[in-house]
């Protein structure tokens, strides 16, 4: 159940939410945050709808009890808009002249369902002292749980617009929170899913959040080319040694037949595919991965017929399609050539189309380091990228 909402997800309502009073879950007051009015109860992306503290046990070390979780308005799918709640982490102390720089954090795969919420369980080890090393550093993190994950709906899984628009709206909304306690400036990064992400949100954040001031993003192990890939996904789709591939499949396959019902996606898929589907909605990763590795399923047990057909081919390209040009800002991409869950020619093949599309680009190649891990092996080089944009 959402923490801001007071019906289950299993019920899959589509209610706006009109928070013209404070709303009381748990013993803890929401208090309703003001937000310019629109028709229909539209609010526009990134207005501030509700906040509460931080649980003791989501704070990470080094941040400060003024931190919060929040929920403000932006778009669900590349399609329709919606909610997202996440967490601001402020640094300890008084902020420096000016405010402290912002660090939009899009977290990687941790499920679809409202429990999976990072703000509701706290991040994963390895994200947690990450996002401790960029407090320690004296950067404010606003961290999203993407739209979908704690709110109405499935989460959109490898929706690119939609998640870097969680990314970007998030830091309008801390603003309004925090005011002058936070930089204009500010960059964005993520792991995994977060970093496709980053992808979308750079390319977006300059013209989405104008009043702000964005100076760059840091990518890392960040799928691409997905929009290749997937519309290959059928009933005789080889096995292939990419690890998890067929829990990754069924979050997209879960945020496609919510969100974009006119696909009928069902139609692709034998009755175990709409089963394991059906359980991806209500199961975080980690409890995902474990079923399926002892209840083993190859992509192909998922499909009747191949996802290559016009209709899904446009739908996966809009959602997927990581952009290769028209980025406006520096971009930092990092992966290891020794991760065993995304292959990294995906990201040379990034690389090359996006310098041809004069993009100025950073690569940072590591060896000897898995998927998750990244993100802290690379935080050195990271650090020394934000001090460079930001300062």
């Amino acid at each position: 159940m959402s923490m801001f909402a007071g019906s289950p997800k299993g019920t899959r309502l589509r209610q706006r939410s009109v928070l013209a009073v404070a709303v009381c879950i748990g013993g803890i007051v929401l208090t309703a945050a003001p937000a310019a009015a629109l028709p229909d109860d539209m609010h526009p992306a990134g207005a501030l709808l509700a906040e509460q503290p931080v649980t003791a046990a989501v704070l990470p070390v080094g941040a400060a009890d003024a931190s919060a979780v929040i929920r403000y308005s932006t778009l669900r799918t590349v399609t329709e808009i919606g909610e997202s709640t996440g967490s601001v982490f402020l640094p300890q102390g008084a902020p420096p002249a000016g405010g402290w720089p912002v660090v939009s954090y899009a977290h990687g795969n941790v499920g679809i369902d409202d429990e999976c919420a990072p703000s509701v369980t706290g991040s994963s080890d390895v994200e947690r002292e990450f996002i401790e090393q960029w407090l320690a550093a004296g950067y404010a993190v606003a961290a999203t749980d993407y739209a979908g994950i704690g709110t109405d709906g499935v989460n959109a899984y490898t929706d690119g617009p939609a998640a870097g628009a969680n990314a970007v709206d998030i830091v309008r909304a801390a603003h309004q929170l925090y005011g002058d306690q936070l930089s204009d400036r500010w960059i964005v990064t993520g792991l995994s899913q977060g970093g496709h992400a980053s992808y979308f949100a750079a390319h977006q954040a300059t013209t989405r959040t104008p009043e702000l001031d964005f100076r760059g993003a840091i990518a890392v192990a960040a799928p691409t080319h997905l929009d290749q890939l997937f519309p290959l996904a059928g009933p005789d789709f080889p096995s292939v040694p990419i690890a998890g591939i067929a829990h990754y499949v069924l979050y997209t396959l879960a945020g496609l037949d919510d969100g974009r019902p006119e696909l009928d996606i069902r139609h692709h898929l034998t009755p175990t595919g709409i089963d394991l589907m059906e359980k991806a909605k209500a199961t975080c990763s980690n409890d995902l991965n474990e079923y399926l590795r002892t209840h083993p399923v190859t992509v192909a047990e998922l499909f009747t017929t191949p996802l290559d057909t016009p209709d899904l081919r446009e739908a996966l390209g809009e959602m997927q399609h990581v952009p290769t040009s028209g980025f406006d800002r520096p971009i930092r991409v990092v992966h290891s050539l020794t991760d065993t869950k995304l292959p990294i020619p995906l990201t040379w093949a990034q690389l090359a189309e996006m310098r041809s599309g004069d993009v100025y680009v950073e690569y940072q190649q590591l060896s000897g380091t898995d998927h998750a891990h990244t993100l802290t092996a690379s935080m050195p080089e990271s650090l020394d990228f934000a001090a460079r944009v930001l300062h």
